[in-house]
């Protein structure tokens, strides 16, 4: 279970330092050799990151220094103590137990160098010395393994809470789904209902009109009925149903126009320069901003000529809306209520520009570049 981050490295090196530094500070005070217990210190860099590496290399370097001088080395073999502990706390689950394996490995060459009677002799001393070595070695693997319970059981903890905010939101997620579907079902019934009516009576209409001009007047708003009725259709079907949503663009835009025209509005389209091919995605937003600007022109403005303008210019297209409105008092600043919002959300989407002016003209004009990047693709 190593943790080697930048973070951990960064303190260990830190404590490996100060270590180091204890040691010099010693062995200027008269220490004998401070620079074996330096050089042990020195290992204290891996003591997370690498903690196998620095327990047997902490351990050799202390065996080495038994071997030659047969005698402790202090302060340095209590570096010996920091490495059970790593190797308890922090290797792997197979190398947990190694740190053990090294405490007793030592002490048994401790009981060795005493029997063979290399640098220590026999007694009640020595005999302390070592069980007190073996007693440190077996708490320093016991408080390493209570670290490492402690650790995992704060990662569970931290893990479980991640995975109930994760169940939480999808819950939520879930409900949102299901209350947008129940919203669209009854959007779908009550729209599909009352335009089918609307269609009916259209045609009992056209069916009863004795005149042409009635009679075409009534198969206008039979034709309106019957593509407002697609297109709700194919806006409240569920999201994976992509067959049935429509995907008018500005290929449709002369049979828009003529639907206007039909219903009277009184019309003038110019179009300059040659058109362009566009992504269905910014052909269904400059459809949509014509639709709506016309819609809101027939609403709002008075009687006059609407005059559309698509202008197809080098590296742009622009798109705009004119009507007459009547006189005001006071020239209040338009509200952008939904109409207005939508459109410029759409413009933006594709790194357009909606802009109007309100004068004794309504004038909405929106402007895209014909070359725009969405989500990394050039449309």
């Amino acid at each position: 279970m190593h943790r080697g981050d930048g973070t951990t490295r960064g303190r260990d090196s830190l404590v490996a330092g100060v270590a180091i530094a204890g040691c010099v500070a010693m062995g200027l005070l008269g220490q004998p050799d401070w620079a074996w217990s330096a050089l042990m210190a020195a290992t204290l860099v891996w003591r997370r990151s690498h903690p196998v590496v620095f327990a047997v290399t902490a351990t050799a370097i202390s065996a080495v220094h038994l071997g030659i001088d047969a005698s402790l080395l202090l302060p340095g073999d209590l570096i010996l103590l920091v490495g059970v502990f790593s190797v308890a706390a922090h290797a792997s689950e197979r190398a947990q137990h190694l740190g053990l394996m090294l405490g007793l490995l030592y002490i048994s060459g401790l009981g060795a160098a005493v029997l063979l009677d290399i640098g220590f002799s026999a007694s009640a001393g020595t005999g302390l010395v070592i069980g007190l070595v073996g007693i440190s070695m077996l708490t320093a693997w016991a408080f390493g393994l209570l670290d490492r319970r402690r650790s995992e059981a704060l990662r569970m903890a931290r893990q479980r809470s991640e995975m109930s905010e994760r169940d939480a939101e999808a819950r939520t997620r879930l409900a949102a789904y299901e209350e947008r579907e129940r919203i669209s079902d009854e959007m779908h019934d009550v729209l599909a209902h009352t335009l089918t009516n609307v269609i009916v009576q259209a045609e009992s209409g056209r069916a009863a009109a004795s005149d042409p001009d009635s009679a075409s007047v009534f198969a206008t708003i039979s034709a309106s009925g019957r593509s407002a009725l697609r297109e709700v259709r194919g806006l409240l079907s569920p999201a994976d149903d992509l067959d049935r949503r429509p995907t008018p663009s500005l290929d449709d835009l002369d049979d828009l126009i003529s639907g206007f025209v039909r219903a009277g509005t009184r019309l003038e389209v110019v179009v300059l320069g040659d058109p362009h091919p566009l992504s269905p995605g910014m052909s269904l937003a400059a459809y949509r901003v014509i639709q709506e600007s016309l819609t809101n022109a027939v609403r709002h403005g008075c009687d006059g000529p609407i005059v559309l303008t698509v202008s197809w210019g080098r590296g742009e297209l622009a798109v705009s809306v004119a009507n007459p409105v009547g006189p005001s008092p006071i020239h209040r600043p338009v509200r952008e209520h939904r109409g207005l919002a939508g459109m410029r959300r759409r413009c933006e989407l594709y790194g357009g520009e909606l802009t109007y002016a309100h004068d004794r003209t309504f004038t909405v004009r929106a402007v895209w570049p014909l070359d725009v990047v969405v989500d990394g693709a050039v449309v």
